[in-house]
C-alpha cells in the first residue's frame, strides 16, 4: 500500500487509530447537516426548482456521487494521508495538478466552514429569540467559537462523541416526520409521480440539482481520517459506502414526505407562498407546534455540528499541506498529548473570526449577507475539487492498476466525473441563485477558483523545481 504519508517528526503526525468507521461516518453525517438541509434546503428546491420531482433530483445526485465513490474507495485503500483530494490529484495527475488541488481545498473549505459559522450564529440567535433570550448574533458567534476551539484542542474522538450525539437528536425527530407522515397518508399516499422523468427533468431542474449537490458536499471528508483511522483500509472505504447510503437514503425519504404531506400537486405552490416554515409547517400539523419547535433548536444544533465537522476538516488540509510544504511548516504542529491539529485548527478559527468580524463590522447580516454566499462558493469549489478527483481515480490506476476491477477503479469515476461535470455547469450557471445574498460582490467569487488553482500549480512546481535544485548542489557538494 501507498501510504503517502512523510516521516517528518512527531509533531507531524495525527493520533494513529483513534478513529472507528463509525466514530468517521458521524464526522460526515454531521457535516452534512440533515437537518439545515432539510429545513433551509429541501424548500428553496421545491420553491425554485422542479417541485415535487425533488426526491428525484437526489436520487440522481445520490447515484453520480457513487459512481464517484466506488473510484474513491479503491483509491483510499491505496492512499492513506489526511491530504485528501490534494493528495489524490498529486498521485493520478502529478505535482501541479496536486498543487492546483490543494490551493483550491484551501480556499474553498474554508469558504464553506465561514459559510457555515454565519448561518449557525444567524440562526442562533433567531432561536434564542423565539423563547425571549434577545442577546444578538455576535454574541452566539463567540459562542460557537469558544465552543468549537475546545472541541478540537483535545484527542479528536471526543468530537466525534459530540457530533454522534447532536446528529442522533436531529435524525430522530425527522425520522418521527417520517413516520407521522406514512401512519397518516398510507404507502399509497407516497406518489411515485416524484420519480417520473417530466417531473424529474421539469422546469428548475437545474436548481434543483445544483442544491441536490450542495446537500452532499462533505461526504468525500471520509479520507481526511485515514491517518487518524484504527484500520484505514477498512474503516475508510466502509465509512464512505454507509455515509454516502445514509445520506440518499435520509434526504430522500424525508423530501418525499415533505411533498407527501403538502400533497404531489399543492408542494411547490406551498413552498412558494412561505419557504421559511415550509417544513415548520408540515412538522406541526403532523405532529405537534412542539416537535415544531425542537425542530427549530435542532436547526441550530446541526449547523454547531456541521460548523465542527467542517472546521476539522478544514484544519487537517491545512495540517498536510504544510507537511507537504505549500504552507508554513507551524501549522504541523499537533498536541503533545492528543495529537489533534491544533496549529490548523487555530489559524482557521482565527480567519473564522476575522471574516466574520469584517461582515459585522460593514453592517451586513451574517446569513444572507455571508452565510450563504460564501457555502454556496465552498460547494462550488468542493464539486470542482470531486471532478479533479474523478480524473485523478483514472489516471492513478491506468498507471498502477494492481488487481483493482476496472469497473470500480476506472469505468465507475469516469461516469462519476462526468455527472461531476455536468452538475457543476449547472451550478455555475444558477450561482446567482445560490448565492442570493446582499453583498454583490460575492457573486464574483468563483473567478477565485480558477485563480487559485493556477497558484496553487505555479506553486507546486516551483517548490518541486527548487528542491531537485537542492538535491542537484547537495549531491555536488558530496561528490566533491
Amino acid at each position: 500500500m501507498n501510504s503517502s504519508i512523510p516521516p517528518g517528526a512527531a509533531d507531524e503526525q495525527l493520533e494513529k487509530g483513534a478513529l472507528s468507521t463509525t466514530d468517521i461516518v458521524f464526522f460526515v453525517l454531521a457535516g452534512v447537516a440533515p437537518m439545515g438541509v432539510v429545513v433551509a434546503v429541501l424548500s428553496l428546491s421545491v420553491a425554485l426548482g422542479n417541485g415535487p420531482g425533488v426526491p428525484g433530483t437526489y436520487l440522481i445526485a445520490g447515484v453520480v456521487l457513487a459512481l464517484f465513490a466506488a473510484g474513491y474507495v479503491q483509491m483510499s485503500r491505496r492512499i492513506t494521508n489526511t491530504g485528501g483530494f490534494y493528495t489524490y490529484a498529486r498521485e493520478g495527475l502529478g505535482k501541479a495538478a496536486g498543487g492546483a488541488a490543494a490551493c483550491l481545498a484551501l480556499v474553498t473549505y474554508n469558504a464553506g466552514t465561514i459559510g457555515i459559522f454565519g448561518s449557525l450564529a444567524y440562526f442562533s440567535d433567531v432561536v434564542a429569540g423565539q423563547f425571549g433570550l434577545h442577546l444578538g448574533w455576535a454574541t452566539w458567534a463567540v459562542v460557537a467559537l469558544a465552543a468549537v476551539a475546545a472541541l478540537s484542542y483535545f484527542e479528536v474522538t471526543l468530537s466525534a462523541k459530540a457530533l454522534a450525539v447532536l446528529l442522533a437528536a436531529e435524525v430522530l425527530v425527522l425520522l418521527a416526520f417520517d413516520v407521522a407522515v406514512l401512519v397518516h397518508n398510507g404507502f399509497h399516499g407516497f406518489s411515485l409521480s416524484v420519480f417520473r422523468p417530466s417531473v424529474v427533468f421539469g422546469g428548475g431542474f437545474g436548481i434543483s440539482l445544483m442544491l441536490a449537490f450542495g446537500s452532499f458536499a462533505g461526504f468525500e471528508a471520509t479520507a481526511l481520517y485515514g491517518e487518524e483511522a484504527k484500520n484505514p483500509r477498512r474503516s475508510v472505504p466502509r465509512a464512505t459506502y454507509l455515509a454516502l447510503a445514509a445520506i440518499t437514503i435520509f434526504y430522500l425519504l424525508t423530501m418525499w414526505a415533505a411533498i407527501t404531506s403538502y400533497g404531489f400537486s399543492n408542494a411547490k405552490a406551498a413552498a412558494q407562498a412561505d419557504p421559511q416554515n415550509f417544513m415548520f409547517k408540515a412538522m406541526a400539523s403532523m405532529l405537534s407546534q412542539g416537535m415544531a419547535d425542537v425542530m427549530a433548536v435542532l436547526v441550530v444544533t446541526s449547523l454547531f455540528a456541521a460548523f465542527l465537522a467542517f472546521h476539522c476538516n478544514t484544519a487537517r488540509y491545512q495540517f498536510a499541506l504544510a507537511r507537504a510544504g505549500l504552507l508554513p511548516h507551524w501549522l504541523t504542529r499537533t498536541h503533545p498529548r492528543y495529537g489533534s491539529p491544533v496549529a490548523a485548527s487555530a489559524l482557521q478559527l482565527l480567519l473564522v473570526a476575522v471574516v466574520t468580524a469584517a461582515f459585522g463590522l460593514a453592517g451586513k447580516d451574517p446569513y444572507l449577507g455571508m452565510g450563504v454566499s460564501l457555502f454556496g462558493f465552498g460547494v462550488l469549489g468542493i464539486v470542482v475539487l470531486q471532478a479533479i478527483a474523478a480524473a485523478s481515480i483514472v489516471g492513478f490506476f491506468l498507471r498502477r492498476r494492481e488487481g483493482e476491477p476496472v469497473l470500480l477503479a476506472i469505468v465507475a469515476p469516469v461516469l462519476g466525473g462526468l455527472g461531476l461535470v455536468v452538475g457543476l455547469v449547472y451550478m455555475i450557471s444558477n450561482y446567482s441563485v445560490l448565492a442570493a445574498g446582499t453583498v454583490k460582490q460575492l457573486d464574483y467569487l468563483p473567478w477565485l477558483l480558477p485563480i487559485a488553482a493556477v497558484l496553487g500549480a505555479v506553486a507546486a512546481v516551483t517548490r518541486h523545481r527548487n528542491e531537485s535544485v537542492r538535491r542537484d548542489q547537495n549531491d555536488a557538494i558530496a561528490g566533491a
